[in-house]
């Protein structure tokens, strides 16, 4: 995933010094004619601040499942999930703004299975986020109600995972082979996040406008708690609890929808 970072933190230092120059320009608050004289120029957006609630549908998607150092997960998956979220933004010109967002939501579903010298095992459980992101923004003004947009946002994913079970099978442990239930709680695990996006937004009323769009987000990694294991039949020689299970490099294609409402 370093290829992933390269492109975000590129594709954040085109999106900013391509707003400072907008931003600088509209600073001289209009442009000089040929004929000397001054034509003052308009914003489209008087507000300078504004809200907005947003709901999304992630297809979420990792690298990989480990349970170090014993398994690397085969067949490994994570379900869908939605989240809901929030956020405070503010106007710096007609064509840049940047806000503020949080986003929570239910726990998507991970599982796997895996064999070694030692036997084979398979385990799920469940990991949900909370990300916020400080997020930029370049608005391509088409004089119309609808205006597409590019943004990038950068900030933190609290990655927790849900209490989770499975089994395993103990081929070294004698014979005939000990079979085990395998138990873990949760853990958190706070990671640096990073995300692409394009939508539009359409104005429906005054002050109000419809934001819909898609979004690349990056959450970086999850862990579980260290697994107990209870063997049947009884396996001395085999250890009662086994490493914390590790989900890798997590990120999600995530579809937007929500609302933003200017502050006057």
């Amino acid at each position: 995933m370093k290829k992933l970072h390269r492109a975000l933190l590129a594709a954040t230092a085109i999106l900013v010094l391509n707003s400072a120059s907008v931003l600088a320009a509209d600073l001289n608050n209009g442009s000089i004619k040929d004929d000397g004289g001054y034509v003052p120029q308009t914003s489209s957006r008087p507000a300078l601040f504004y809200v907005r609630g947003d709901f999304t549908a992630s297809h979420n998607d990792f690298g990989s499942l480990s349970e170090a150092p014993n398994y690397n997960f085969f067949g490994a998956g994570i379900g869908n999930s939605r989240a809901w979220g929030g956020g405070l933004g503010m106007y710096f010109s007609p064509s840049v703004r940047g806000d503020l967002t949080v986003d929570w939501g239910n726990a998507a579903s991970v599982s796997g299975s895996a064999n070694n010298s030692l036997g084979s095992a398979q385990g799920q459980f469940g990991v949900k986020h909370l990300v916020g992101l400080a997020n930029l923004y370049y608005d391509f003004d088409t004089r119309t109600r609808f205006t597409p947009y590019l943004g990038v946002g950068l900030g933190f994913a609290r990655n927790t995972t849900t209490a989770g079970d499975g089994s395993a099978i103990c081929t070294a442990c004698g014979s005939p082979p000990a079979t085990a239930t395998i138990v873990t709680d949760g853990a958190t695990k706070t990671n640096a996040a990073g995300a692409l996006m394009a939508g539009f937004s359409a104005k429906l009323v005054d002050r109000v406008s419809l934001d819909a769009g898609y979004r690349f987000l990056y959450t970086g990694d999850a862990r579980t708690s260290d697994m107990a294991v209870t063997y049947n039949p009884a396996a001395p020689s085999a250890p009662a609890t086994l490493p914390k299970m590790s989900v890798n490099d997590m990120y999600a294609h995530q579809f937007r929808v929500g609302l933003r409402v200017d502050l006057r």
